[in-house]
């Protein structure tokens, strides 16, 4: 790849410009016969990416329309919400705002979820499903999604939901083998996508428990995108200009090959860490549960994290401000997607630069 990269947002990512120019294809019908065939090739393919053998849905919207869509369609009535951050707490108020009985186990930011306190809330009580974050953009936090998943499995008949938003295509993610009921993702993040489509799963212990809920919407009833999907669409105009560009992206994404891709991405944050260490710039995450796909640094003391930002940017370059209750104090570089190693070199040689730049005495007179 020949494109150089100078944006590192913890999403949306940088969009290579064979998948731009693949969304300029011709505008067709989405109910024809030939839509049809493009989309069951396109679909035939996304379980590979999701690592299941069910069913791969894409819903026109952004990651919270599927969040809400599960809550609404899988929770009959009570729901457990793990939280360590600022988009696992909006798994809880989407919750509570759809009415349903919802308990929140938070654990503190830069924090993942402790597989153990989940066991011990779920033999306090009963739920209906359990959602999660795998990686917390917030925080770039990643937790154990495998072990929390087998501990709610092993513990109760719940099912368990996963947002898989920042780590789906730039870290292990096994729908199937963990048992994830089910798994959602937004395209623009790891999966190098422009915004608007959202690939999910939804398990048979899923749909069955949807089928016992008595109002799940339209727009928001996985049933209906399930059925949908088997017929070889979807349920309203979807966004086709983005099918097409998911679909050149999938060509990308699996002539590089899923393990492969994994490793890129693990190999991209051990460059980043291995920078901050050389630096004393200390993660905000804990040790041990650092994401492979977004890294959030305390800015060291006497550095604006912003005037960072802004400093990048004026040279071309984006990088992620903190996020939520931790904006006055990180920054965040997103090293995810179709990002290669010689490009964060380049971008770790511009921090260096600016926060030299702006850690400098004025000079006298100026």
């Amino acid at each position: 790849m020949s494109e150089k990269i100078q944006f590192f947002l913890p999403g949306p990512t940088y969009v290579l410009e064979e998948v731009r120019q693949a969304m300029t294809q011709p505008m067709v019908g989405h109910r024809s016969a030939g839509f049809k065939a493009f989309y069951l090739n396109l679909s035939a393919r996304l379980p590979q990416l999701l690592r299941t053998k069910g069913d791969v849905m894409v819903a026109s919207g952004s990651s919270t329309l599927v969040m809400e869509s599960a809550v609404v369609s899988c929770v009959p009535s009570s729901v457990l919400n793990l939280t360590c951050g600022a988009f696992s707490e909006r798994w809880h108020k989407i919750s509570k705002s759809t009415g349903k009985d919802a308990d929140k186990l938070a654990f503190p930011w830069g924090q993942p979820v402790d597989p153990d306190l989940v066991k011990k809330a779920l033999e306090r009580k009963r739920y209906d499903a359990v959602t999660l974050v795998h990686n917390e953009t917030s925080t770039g936090v990643m937790s154990p999604v495998a072990e929390i998943a087998k501990v709610v499995r092993e513990s109760s008949d719940a099912l368990v939901i996963v947002d898989a938003v920042s780590s789906l295509g730039g870290a292990p993610v096994e729908t199937d083998a963990w048992g994830i009921d089910i798994t959602l993702a937004g395209t623009q993040k790891a999966i190098a996508v422009p915004p608007g489509l959202t690939v999910f799963t939804l398990s048979d212990r899923a749909a069955e428990q949807a089928a016992r809920v008595p109002f799940r919407g339209f727009y928001t009833d996985l049933l209906n995108y399930r059925d949908k999907h088997r017929e070889g669409g979807f349920i309203t105009t979807p966004a086709i200009p983005l099918l097409y560009g998911l679909d050149r992206q999938m060509d990308v994404i699996l002539e590089e090959g899923m393990e492969a891709r994994w490793e890129r991405h693990a190999q991209l944050q051990k460059q980043t860490a291995d920078w901050a260490a050389a630096r004393g710039i200390s993660y905000a995450a804990a040790e041990g549960s650092r994401s492979h796909t977004v890294s959030c640094f305390l800015a060291p003391e006497g550095l604006d994290p912003q005037a960072l930002v802004k400093a990048l940017s004026a040279r071309g370059t984006t990088i992620g401000g903190g996020y939520g209750d931790w904006k006055p104090t990180t920054f965040r570089i997103g090293h995810m997607g179709e990002v290669r190693e010689s490009d964060l070199a380049a971008l770790l040689v511009q921090i260096d630069e600016e926060m030299a730049r702006l850690a400098a005495p004025a000079a006298v007179g100026a």
